[in-house]
């Protein structure tokens, strides 16, 4: 019986100053294939990614989940995933890598406690929210974007409001269960998530 072909895991790991622990990833450049990579990724930190263009998919745990132009997406850090567009296509992405708890230090309640809004953690998870059901999301998530590209007189200071009332607009939805449009990663989905970070993730 032949053995199972192995997906091969890349860690990526972003360089978040302790200062002002965000990265922006912008531009041209940041266009997504038609051709699958392959491998999943994971990451050190917490990713918004926006679609500004086309379609495609993200696979999470072996679920396919379908993105187009005006969504947001949430990766939380240490979960494996791959990003492709619909063939003949290439999408066009900006990313946001922030770490919530370091950023946002004395500002949030002490009672959330799932800062990196970990999957483990939420009974039901959407890693698309898409523009029609979340038009605040994708609003600030542009707002916060120009911000950090423009870098006028106090930025940072902007961009953190933004990126505050971003987050708590996606904790709202990640962990007290709004119903609305996004793909959602079911318990089951969840609980196979578990064994594989339990067998491949160093956490």
């Amino acid at each position: 019986m032949a053995k199972p072909k192995s997906t091969v895991t890349e860690y990526r790991s972003y360089y978040l100053p302790m200062h002002f622990p965000v990265l922006l990833l912008s531009g041209d450049y940041w266009k997504i294939s038609d051709v699958p990579s392959g491998r999943l990724h994971f990451h050190n930190c917490l990713e918004i990614g926006i679609c500004h263009s086309h379609s495609g998919y993200i696979e999470i745990f072996g679920e396919q989940m379908n993105f187009k132009a005006g969504d947001v997406t949430v990766i939380p850090k240490n979960v494996p995933h791959t990003t492709y567009s619909t063939p003949g296509t290439e999408s066009h992405w900006s990313y946001i890598y922030l770490d919530p708890k370091e950023l946002f230090r004395n500002l949030l309640p002490a009672t959330w406690q799932n800062h990196d809004l970990a999957t483990y953690s939420l009974n039901n998870f959407k890693p698309i929210l898409n523009k029609g059901e979340y038009p605040q999301i994708r609003y600030l998530a542009e707002a916060a974007i120009r911000e950090l590209e423009e870098q006028k007189p106090s930025f940072q200071l902007s961009a953190k409001g933004l990126l505050l009332s971003l987050y708590i607009e996606i904790y709202r939805v990640q962990t007290l269960g709004k119903n609305g449009g996004g793909a959602l990663l079911t318990l089951k989905t969840k609980r196979r998530q578990r064994r594989r970070m339990r067998r491949k993730i160093p956490l």
